[in-house]
């Protein structure tokens, strides 16, 4: 197996065009796509596997590459506390590094066998103009998807705090004392 750059532990690379091609067309999100559009993305990507308890993205560590599960189940934790897990063929993590330049902001390991497409976001300044603006236009759709879904898991966990703060605040009695959540 050809690992990535950046190889540690038994992370393995998927070997031939047909395997890849075959993974990508089980992510949702891509399968609208043809296979030039998946080629030029597999000019920029590998498929990954990862085992169990392995490091995929590591907290302040620089990276450049977004990630999509093809298969398996991760973990995403920030300074330590487990975030989420998402297992999902299609669900997609590191993709912030589309948006900043920042070292990452959370750590994310295999939680069982996992395989993952990993993309360089900085290797589309390598494409021609005009595989650059299909590669961009592809990612920032997905990127629109994923950012609308965040926004409502996070507004409905918002919704969820608040109504238990106010359970809390009747039950106590400061809701007197404190005022209205």
């Amino acid at each position: 197996m050809v690992p990535f750059p950046g190889w540690r532990g038994g992370m393995q690379a998927l070997q031939g065009n047909g395997e890849i091609i075959k993974a990508l067309r089980k992510i949702p999100k891509l399968q609208a796509f043809d296979k030039k559009d998946l080629r030029k993305i597999l000019s920029c990507s590998q498929i990954l596997k990862y085992e169990p308890g392995e490091a995929i993205i590591r907290e302040e560590e620089p990276d450049h590459r977004i990630h999509f599960i093809v298969s398996g189940k991760v973990r995403v934790t920030r300074n330590g506390v487990e975030m989420k897990q998402l297992c999902r063929t299609g669900d997609v993590f590191g993709e912030m590094r589309l948006l900043s330049v920042s070292t990452r902001s959370s750590s994310v390991e295999a939680v069982d066998e996992t395989v993952c497409l990993a993309t360089d976001v900085s290797a589309m300044e390598k494409l021609r103009k005009e595989d650059r603006v299909a590669f961009a236009a592809i990612y920032y759709m997905v990127m629109a998807e994923v950012l609308a879904r965040r926004l409502k898991e996070t507004s409905d966990e918002l919704t969820r705090v608040r109504g238990e703060l106010q359970r809390l605040k009747s039950s106590t009695g400061l809701h007197d004392i404190v005022g209205s959540a």
